[in-house]
């Protein structure tokens, strides 16, 4: 009788945080805090370097972050980030998606300096665990180029594309298309801190292998070319600006073909 007593206890804590992620998915945000704090309470019993109370935590701090309090999210998701770094053989890649969360609503809250640190840091984690040229963390390094960017940092989004570029290079061979997507943000990238030429010529490839992989009439296609077409546009290259356009339209737009 104990001992059903003891197990029932046990599951409390993935009884509340069921509940919760069902509420959290219908909108019901309200509901969703109270059963994700209970579930913390519940998850507590296990020790604070259990992967389910820092799970627990984690949850409900994007339930704190959706209704508005982001001040008691951030502390929590804090709190969730120091469970996971004690126990990262268990569950590291909690703890990096606890990391990247909050760097997310930090950006959300044009706190970027703070989110790059915590992706910085995420990085800096993956690499200890699998290694340097990790795939890992390429599609870290080019989230953080994006915040970077969005900083105006354009030196170290740059660089971190770089990086991403070599390491998806490596891993999937030159043609991949996540390749071609990272060469197309490097070359906006390269743009924005007047590189035209080289930035020209990484479009170029990029388009290349979009319109290998995917075919002439793809959106990505389109995408590279409007990108492209600026590019033109601001060194004066009219007439190839507008070809670039004009075909982009003609894919996104079938009916604007003549």
């Amino acid at each position: 009788m104990f001992a059903r007593t003891h197990a029932r206890r046990r599951n409390e804590w993935k009884r509340f945080w069921k509940a919760g992620v069902k509420a959290f998915e219908a909108g019901d945000y309200e509901k969703a805090r109270f059963l994700f704090s209970d579930a913390v309470r519940e998850a507590r019993r296990f020790g604070e370097t259990d992967p389910r109370f820092a799970t627990c935590l984690n949850n409900l701090a994007m339930t704190f972050d959706m209704l508005g309090e982001t001040a008691q999210a951030e502390a929590i998701y804090r709190r969730a980030i120091e469970a996971d770094a004690k126990a990262l053989e268990i569950q590291y890649g909690g703890f990096v998606t606890s990391l990247t969360n909050l760097a997310q609503m930090l950006a959300d809250e044009d706190r970027i300096a703070e989110a790059v640190q915590l992706y910085d840091r995420a990085i800096a984690f993956l690499e200890a665990l699998h290694g340097h040229d990790t795939l890992h963390i390429a599609p870290l390094l080019s989230e953080m180029a994006r915040m970077c960017d969005q900083d105006g940092d354009y030196a170290q989004a740059e660089a971190a594309l770089r990086r991403a570029l070599a390491i998806r290079e490596h891993a999937h061979g030159p043609d991949d298309l996540s390749v071609a997507v990272t060469l197309n943000n490097l070359a906006v990238s390269c743009d924005l801190r007047g590189k035209y030429d080289e930035a020209q010529a990484l479009l170029e490839r990029a388009l290349d292998i979009f319109e290998r992989r995917l075919g002439e009439n793809h959106p990505k296609v389109a995408e590279t070319l409007k990108n492209l077409g600026v590019l033109h546009d601001r060194q004066g290259r009219r007439l190839q600006a507008e070809a670039c356009f004009a075909r982009a339209r003609s894919i996104l737009e079938p009916d604007s073909r003549s």
